[in-house]
């Protein structure tokens, strides 16, 4: 081979090597601080803008970049739909976004029609100390932010990320299809209140797989419009269990249907496997719920189903359909009652 030849195959290789690279947009670069000095909002939602208008390089998808180091992010709203064919938000193993003491918002971070998001590695650090700390004053005001809030997308994946310490609800599922979460860890102090680990409602497709969640509340909770949901090799505690509800609280509410949880354990919970719907008239139901290769350790309610959650004591009627309920396998270390029904 002559040697104008191997020049040009290896200019050939090196076109070729540049149209099949993903562009990369790092944040550092839009003027985000990696030593928590400032607030990197600006700087992130401009990355977001650049990558998710990329129309990509041969169907490559863009990647948002956050490096090492610690970036204080007031809020941000990554909205779509985008160019591109998804934009992959891959944050540095030792990359961590924190929020400042005080969002007065529904979410901290949120992702709305952004199909074929990518979210890989880091932390995100939702400093719930002090809003934990204000909930028990009487005149505490404004609302607690979920960490991280995806709605009406499709396609989406979640995975290696690590939530901390959220205000309220870690991570909140809405409105998607085509959602999976896998190996990522949610860690709150137990007694933190409303600190649900994932909420899925009005959601279908969607997994989660190979995960840890320790907080003050729910690990898993599935909301009404949710069908078709995998939770599978999730270990739990402390919080209160994986819980399907609660439901019916709304007149014509959507019911939840073919929910399979398999290979969990529980240390350490409340509850272990809860159905909750509100004790009042409704048409939803739930239907096709399996539990199956589930382990409970030091579990105070193993398996509860309470179709009269009614928190204020008043005696109304329940009318949330349950019905094609599995359970195999449930190995329990808890002596004595393991079950409650309240039923309607």
């Amino acid at each position: 081979m002559s040697s104008h030849t191997l020049s040009l195959l290896l200019v050939t290789l090196m076109a070729l090597l540049a149209l099949t690279t993903a562009a990369e947009y790092n944040v550092v670069d839009y003027g985000a601080r990696p030593d928590g000095g400032a607030d990197s909002a600006g700087a992130f939602l401009a990355a977001w803008g650049a990558a998710c208008n990329d129309t990509g390089r041969s169907g490559s998808q863009p990647v948002l970049r956050v490096p090492a180091g610690r970036f204080l992010l007031s809020q941000a709203y990554f909205k779509g739909p985008c160019r591109s064919a998804g934009v992959v938000v891959a944050i540095d193993k030792n990359g961590t976004v924190f929020t400042p003491p005080a969002v007065d918002s529904r979410a901290w971070i949120m992702f709305h029609h952004a199909d074929g998001l990518a979210i890989r590695g880091g932390t995100l650090d939702g400093k719930g100390q002090e809003y934990w700390a204000c909930k028990k004053v009487s005149n505490c005001t404004g609302q607690g932010p979920t960490t991280l809030d995806i709605s009406q997308s499709k396609g989406v994946s979640v995975k290696q990320l690590t939530l901390l310490n959220s205000k309220v609800f870690h991570m909140a599922i809405f409105d998607c299809a085509a959602v999976t979460v896998q190996g990522i860890r949610i860690i709150a102090p137990a007694n933190s209140p409303n600190t649900d680990g994932i909420h899925v409602s009005h959601s279908r497709h969607v997994s989660i797989l190979n995960t840890t969640i320790g907080t003050g509340d729910d690990c898993v909770s599935i909301g009404p419009g949710t069908s078709n949901v995998l939770i599978r090799d999730i270990e739990c505690g402390p919080g209160h269990g994986i819980s399907i509800g609660s439901l019916g609280w709304q007149d014509g509410e959507e019911g939840v249907r073919n929910v399979t949880v398999e290979m969990a354990v529980l240390t350490g919970t409340t509850n272990g496997l809860r159905i909750k719907t509100w004790a009042m008239p409704n048409s939803g139901s739930v239907t096709n719920v399996s539990f199956s290769r589930v382990t409970m350790n030091r579990v105070a309610n193993p398996i509860l189903v309470d179709q009269n959650y009614c928190p204020r004591k008043v005696d109304c009627p329940g009318n949330v359909q349950l019905g094609g309920a599995d359970q195999q396998h449930i190995i329990h270390g808890h002596r004595g009652h393991i079950g409650d029904a309240h039923c309607s």
